[in-house]
């Protein structure tokens, strides 16, 4: 596929870049002007943030650990380092409830770098780079893959302004309601409480929505633009960036390298053979196979930071098991333990392969450096790990076994097979519990393959990479041991494993298990594209050309149809009173107060203010903080405190129970009020007992009371 048009080099200097710069930005500024929660001065200001923020400390870490890499790479680095320890030290400033001293750290590290730039400054402006086409191939891979941002209803179209008044804002799926509150409630709380369960830490990994908040409070960036806009568009070019470089390095290849660009987050499985038969509706790759890629990059899931990061503590990895020093052992260990803020499963995960391969690779070689890598990677990750323990509670305990996720014959199931005799003895070892000759070899000789192969989809050409890396003995294999291992490790944790919240019917839940074999879907392209150049090497131009694109065709048809599926989703308008009291409660409640809402205004709420709300029906995600007992509690206090209301009581138990200090009434729904000063209309329950409920706002369809308590506590 390299050919001496790809490799023909050209130069370009400081300036040229600085216009190239500014054209894309300028353009992204302009789409970031029509679709927003705020004005067209939100993004500019957003990349001022990128820059003092995350660039530019990320390239004084670079330059404090003496790491010399590429133009490109160095970028690529700087950006995820400058991310990732720029959080960690927000968030450690959070705990000692000392977040003013965190503005001291950007304000540091750029004073440095101007003072070490400033003598250089005119043999810095005619600095030469050096670029090619595959520079351009980089450049098209991650427009392509910023295309779907704009179709898709959770991200740029979302909590857009309209013209005419309101905004739009997606309800269904949870997934932007769920971040957007973490995000809101990191403005004023670390560690945070549950935004949707009021009064319970919040146990996740919740390093990608750290970042608005850490831009809304040092910058004044809006969370609203910077969860659905402006860090989905950040975060999708930098994994690509990162895949770029790894494999870059990897292959010795940026032509293959842009391939593996694009592959990575875009292509998909085999599922549109069994999805164009059956002419499905669902999304494919997510019905036969279960094992969707593209859907988790694109669903507001923190696998998407996770991945950059994967992908750069690869980088850094191969690097240092290359002989350019052992700073890059250092960076590697970091950069996979701080995985842990984004994806624990990516931390895990890599520890796994790192320690058996790092095992191995010493018995064969007597060379520790694997097992070095693995041992700093848990030094790094376990004050992360303790921390995360210590937020958490009883309620939010995971449940980890070795039990084989119906997976295969759910596969069965979709395709119409689980009534032949094949599906019959599968599904009877996953459901019937009974072992049997002719139940194994349908399983193993058959359903298991299928599966694989499906699931995989193109992937399949890293067979012969992946078996080879765990075969050989050479003593300079180490790291193709470890990515192999990677690779295998995956599919075997998914399909033997089942991670679920404890305490829940395990049918009734999502298994966290499925990260380790995705996991390995994203690293399995690499080596699908090093198996690919290697057997295309010598061939005609016209032949790689080919290769290459039936590799592409058979790849993007699932992806393709999981953006179809999703742009087709509506989105609902905001109107401008529901608009009014979500700005009147931002304003009046900075510190996370709990406000008593029904589900509709409670999604608000917690959406587009700091505020917190007693429980929110967000599908799955309570099941991971709280037991099902008080989950199911809380929702009954919820719909008896309005039954009540509106019968004329007010449930002052109830409030105090959760340590409401508001109430809001949706009118709409029926709700009445209180007689009183300020507010119109409707005789309700008087103020009784301990608390007093004082009105505060109103508008048409909605009223806020503040909750006081008579030893004079409350809002």
């Amino acid at each position: 596929m390299e050919t001496s048009l790809l490799d023909k080099e050209w130069t370009l200097r400081f300036p040229h870049l600085a216009l190239l710069s500014a054209c894309f930005l300028g353009a992204l500024t302009v789409a970031f002007g029509v679709w927003t929660a705020t004005s067209v001065w939100s993004f500019p200001l957003f990349v001022l943030a990128v820059v003092l923020v995350v660039y530019v400390p990320g390239g004084v870490v670079l330059d404090a650990a003496r790491a010399r890499a590429r133009p490109l790479d160095r970028l690529c680095l700087s950006l995820i380092l400058g991310m990732t320890v720029s959080s960690v030290l927000y968030a450690l400033c959070g705990l000692l409830r000392l977040q003013g001293l965190f503005a001291l750290w950007p304000a540091a590290t750029t004073g440095w770098r101007l003072y070490a730039r400033w003598r250089a400054w005119p043999e810095w402006w005619e600095t030469k780079y050096s670029a090619n086409l595959t520079h351009l191939l980089l450049l098209v891979v991650i427009l392509l893959c910023l295309v779907p941002l704009t179709v898709l209803p959770m991200y740029y179209r979302n909590l857009d302004l309209l013209p005419q008044g309101g905004m739009n804002f997606l309800r269904k799926p949870n997934d932007a309601v769920f971040h957007l509150s973490i995000s809101n409630e990191l403005t004023h709380s670390i560690p945070p409480q549950a935004p949707f369960l009021a009064g319970r830490p919040l146990g996740y990994h919740f390093g990608m929505d750290l970042l608005p908040a850490m831009f809304s409070r040092l910058a004044g960036v809006s969370v609203l633009d910077s969860t659905v806009r402006f860090f989905p568009t950040f975060l999708l070019g930098l994994a690509v960036l990162s895949v770029f470089s790894f494999s870059r390095l990897w292959l010795g290849s940026g032509a293959w390298a842009a391939l593996c660009a694009f592959l990575v987050p875009l292509g998909e499985d085999f599922s549109f053979l069994p999805g164009l038969l059956t002419r499905s509706e669902e999304i494919w790759s997510a019905q036969f196979f279960g094992m969707p890629t593209t859907y988790s990059l694109y669903f507001m899931n923190p696998m998407l930071p996770a991945l950059g990061v994967l992908f750069a503590g690869l980088f850094c990895l191969v690097k240092y098991w290359r002989g350019s020093g052992k700073n890059w052992e250092i960076l590697s260990a970091f950069l996979f333990a701080v995985a842990v803020e984004y994806k624990i499963f990516a931390t895990l995960h890599v520890l796994a392969a790192l320690g058996l391969a790092g095992l191995v690779y010493f018995l064969l070689s007597r060379d520790r450096r694997l097992l070095q890598v693995a041992a700093l990677t848990l030094l790094f990750a376990a004050p992360l790990v303790l921390c995360g323990l210590l937020a958490a509670d009883a309620g939010s305990r995971v449940w980890i076994r070795i039990e084989p996720w119906p997976y295969i014959p759910e596969m069965l199931k979709q395709l119409g097979l689980l009534g032949t005799t094949l599906g019959r003895e599968v599904d009877a070892l996953f459901h019937a519990g009974g072992l049997s000759v002719a139940g194994l070899a349908a399983l193993v000789l058959v359903a298991v393959p299928v599966y694989l192969v499906g699931s995989l989809g193109a992937r399949v050409l890293a067979i012969p990479t992946v078996l080879r890396g765990l075969s050989s003995r050479s003593p300079t294999a180490g790291l193709g041991l470890f990515l192999s291992l990677f690779c295998v490790l995956g599919p075997l944790a998914s399909l033997a494993l089942a991670v679920t919240p404890w305490g829940y019917p395990s049918t009734s839940e999502y298994n966290n298990a499925v990260w380790f074999y995705v996991q390995s879907k994203y690293v399995l392209w690499v080596l699908a594209v090093q198996w690919l150049s290697s057997a295309l090497g010598g061939k005609p131009r016209w032949w790689q050309t080919i290769a290459v694109a039936a590799v592409v065709v058979v790849s993007v048809p699932s992806s393709l149809q999981f953006f179809h599926t999703q742009a087709s989703q509506a989105t609902s308008v905001l109107t401008s009173t529901e608009l009014e009291v979500t700005e009147a409660m931002a304003g009046r409640c900075p510190d996370g107060d709990v406000v008593m809402a029904r589900q509709e205004v409670g999604e608000l709420v917690v959406a587009l203010t700091p505020c917190r709300v007693p429980v929110l029906n967000l599908g799955i995600y309570p099941h991971s903080f709280v037991s099902m007992g008080e989950l199911a509690e809380r929702r009954s206090d919820r719909d008896v405190f309005w039954g009540d209301w509106n019968e004329g009581t007010v449930r002052v138990d109830i409030l105090e129970r959760y340590s409401v200090g508001y109430v809001l009434l949706d009118l709409r729904a029926g709700d009445r009020t209180l007689g009183g000063p300020g507010v119109s209309g409707g005789e309700g329950p008087p103020p009784v007992g301990a608390v007093t409920l004082v009105p505060c706002f109103e508008n048409e369809e909605f009223v806020v009371y503040s909750v006081s308590r008579g030893d004079g506590s409350g809002t």
